[in-house]
């Protein structure tokens, strides 16, 4: 008994040295002789305290890395190796040359029983990505493992393991395969395929997407996406560094053309943490990554489906067409943009977009889940997608606009407010602007006369009214700074009558000069004074249908109609009313192609038409919405079916109504208007 006592506490000393485990298996069978001797010799009686003493030395001899019970989902284990301890963290490392190299990012791993890890390729909002190597077969596969903060949430970790057994049965060429999926304590995986390419995100950034690639990529990823929810799983984190496009799946063709396999495009990171875990915004104090591709109801921490999917792939649809994102700004700024805000079309930032597919990206991110099409149907567009729509074609008549943005300054736009021409940016050189025109007008042969104030010091001579072809090239300049004839202080307003000649409201002096279509002066009238001819503060100018020229004479409250040569013919303005003596302020007006005005009266929020028999017509009533100025000029125009449109410059929209006075429709101008004409065509 002494000496079985004896044994017992050498073998607890060595194990507390770290002894090499071949000393260990010596005393093993020592321990064993020791034991067989004890019975031979003394019996059972008096061998029993021994055999139980060895008893206690030989479970202290077991190695130290044995593990009693693996989780079932656990792929086999490694030979040749000693496993951790459950609960035991070690770092990771390789050996290269012999020497131990530490994973990079120094990242706490337990050892996986059946892979070597190799490296570490990504890392995400929730899970660490490492790169291995499958044991049994030398397959290459990324180990997806939950970061640290979230294995003790135990309704993620469940959520974690259920999805990843649902993505195990996905089979799809454009879906990342799910292999396996386990855990050993505390250490939680899931093995996918892994790709060798590169992401979506990196084809965005280097600009290396055409339109055509880009509705292939789409495509595919509507399809695999569609598979997805079939299987009821909700991505949930649609973005392009999820989407891959494999090495040599983008080819050239001899026409300059990119030609995508089906089968290079990926899909990956589907449903691995969602629910109401993604729905937060906040979590252990934390971000939950970047809102850029966040659904409005997402970002409301509302329930989300597969809607929300769609909304987010509209929105990687968006940034592949135009290079930029949708929204930009710090989170709480995203956040509330994907909220309240639509972005403007990807039309509006690259022309060459198609019309149709800029109608589907806009329909994929409406607000309203219920607004956006089905995956079915958004596959079946993109693959009837004409990308050789043109881009300037005639359109009869049409919306022009020149805005407060540095790209594109100058806008056409069809009755519905889509883009179709965009005539150049802010910047140096021809067909840039320096400065936002403050007013358009349209000859009758598409020529477009651009009012730009700009006088520069050393420059008296520079011209601020441009002539330019329908295609915005620079035909002619006239108007130089001055008082001279032909000269300008402040082009305000233009209008160009049907014979080619053009009309330029100076607001400054008060008059108005005619010149021939090239920039010839043909005379000048009007001046400082109260009516009849002279002006009080001039703000706006036409030229209607049978040649007359109207002024919008601000300061005395009344549009004045004037000849061709600028002799005062009739005037219209409206009284307050009751015992109120004065007149009415008037904000706006147009003439319509029949000769009938329409006049803004801004004191009674009302639009007001005057049949050229001089009887009031219909009334439309103009409501001033949330945060929109009311100090500002309205600007008018009518179609040839009768539609009035009405913007209010510095405001982002235009009203449409019906002859019978009603509200047809608004339309978003994406930026602030400083004009707008409607530009009917002749027949």
């Amino acid at each position: 008994m002494t000496m079985a006592l004896a044994v017992l506490a050498v073998v607890a000393v060595l194990l507390l040295l770290r002894v090499p485990q071949w000393l260990l298996l010596v005393l093993l069978l020592l321990s064993v002789t020791l034991a067989g001797a004890s019975l031979y010799l003394g019996g059972l009686d008096r061998a029993i305290g021994p055999l139980i003493a060895y008893g206690l030395a030989l479970g202290l001899l077991v190695p130290a890395g044995v593990v009693a019970y693996r989780n079932s989902r656990v792929a086999p284990a490694r030979r040749h190796r000693a496993n951790p301890p459950i609960g035991a963290k070690r770092r990771r490392t390789l050996t290269k040359g012999g020497e131990p190299v530490v994973l990079p990012g120094g990242s706490d791993l337990l050892a996986i029983p059946g892979y070597e890890i190799l490296e570490k390729i990504g890392s995400g909002g929730m899970a660490s990505v490492f790169k291995a190597k499958r044991v049994q077969d030398a397959q290459m596969v990324a180990l997806k493992v939950p970061m640290e903060q979230y294995v003790a949430d135990a309704k993620f970790i469940r959520r974690f393991h259920r999805e990843a057994e649902v993505a195990q049965r996905l089979d799809h060429v454009n879906i990342v395969r799910t292999f396996e999926h386990g855990s050993l304590g505390p250490q939680h995986y899931m093995a996918m395929e892994y790709v060798h390419g590169r992401s979506l995100e990196g084809y965005v950034e280097g600009g290396d997407l055409s339109i055509e690639l880009s509705v292939a990529v789409m495509q595919r990823v509507a399809i695999a996406l569609q598979h997805i929810h079939a299987a009821g799983i909700i991505h949930r984190d649609i973005k392009p560094a999820n989407i891959m496009i494999l090495e040599g799946g983008v080819t050239t063709s001899a026409d300059g053309t990119q030609v995508l396999r089906d089968e290079a495009v990926k899909l990956m990171d589907f449903g691995i943490a969602g629910g109401k875990v993604l729905s937060r915004l906040t979590m252990t104090g934390a971000r939950v990554g970047t809102p850029v591709y966040m659904s409005p109801e997402q970002a409301r921490g509302l329930k989300i489906d597969h809607r929300s999917d769609i909304y987010s792939l509209g929105l990687v649809f968006y940034e592949m067409l135009t290079g930029q994102t949708a929204f930009k700004g710090g989170y709480e700024a995203i956040v509330h943009q994907q909220i309240f805000q639509t972005p403007p079309p990807p039309r509006q930032l690259n022309l060459r977009v198609p019309k149709s597919l800029d109608s589907l990206v806009m329909r994929m991110i409406a607000k309203d889940p219920d607004d956006r099409p089905a995956l079915a149907d958004v596959a079946e567009a993109l693959s009837g997608i004409d990308l050789s729509e043109g881009h300037a074609d005639d359109l009869g008549d049409r919306i022009v606009l020149t805005v407060n943005s540095r790209q594109g300054v100058v806008r056409v736009l069809d009755l519905e407010g889509n883009l179709h021409v965009s005539l150049g940016d802010l910047g140096v050189g021809e067909p840039a602007f320096s400065t936002a025109p403050v007013a358009v007008a349209a000859s009758p042969d598409g020529h477009l006369y651009m009012a730009s104030f700009e006088y520069r010091v050393g420059q008296e001579r520079h011209h601020m009214i441009a002539k330019r072809s329908p295609e915005g090239h620079v035909v002619a300049t006239f108007g130089g700074y001055g008082m001279q004839p032909g000269e300008l202080l402040y082009p305000a307003a233009l209008a160009v009558a049907r014979d080619g000649s053009v009309y330029v409201l100076d607001s400054e002096t008060h008059t108005i000069t005619r010149f021939d279509p090239d920039g010839g002066v043909l005379g000048r009238f009007g001046g400082r004074g109260h009516g009849q001819g002279s002006f009080n503060d001039p703000r706006q100018l036409l030229v209607g249908p049978e040649g007359h020229v109207f002024v919008l004479d601000y300061g005395n409250r009344q549009v004045q109609r004037l000849t061709a040569d600028g002799a005062y013919e009739t005037r219209w303005a409206f009284r307050l009313g009751g015992d109120r003596p004065g007149m009415r302020l008037l904000d706006g007006f147009t003439v319509g192609r029949d000769g009938a005005l329409y006049v803004s009266d801004a004191t009674s929020g009302k639009i007001r038409c005057v049949t050229p028999a001089g009887k009031l017509g219909t009334t439309y009533v103009f409501e001033k919405l949330q945060g929109e100025a009311s100090d500002q000029l309205l600007d008018m125009g009518v179609d040839s079916s009768g539609v009035l449109y009405v913007a209010r410059r510095g405001g982002h929209l235009i009203r449409k109504y019906a002859p019978s006075g009603a509200l047809l429709d608004t339309v978003e101008t994406y930026a602030p208007v400083v004009h707008m004409l409607v530009d009917v065509r002749e027949v």
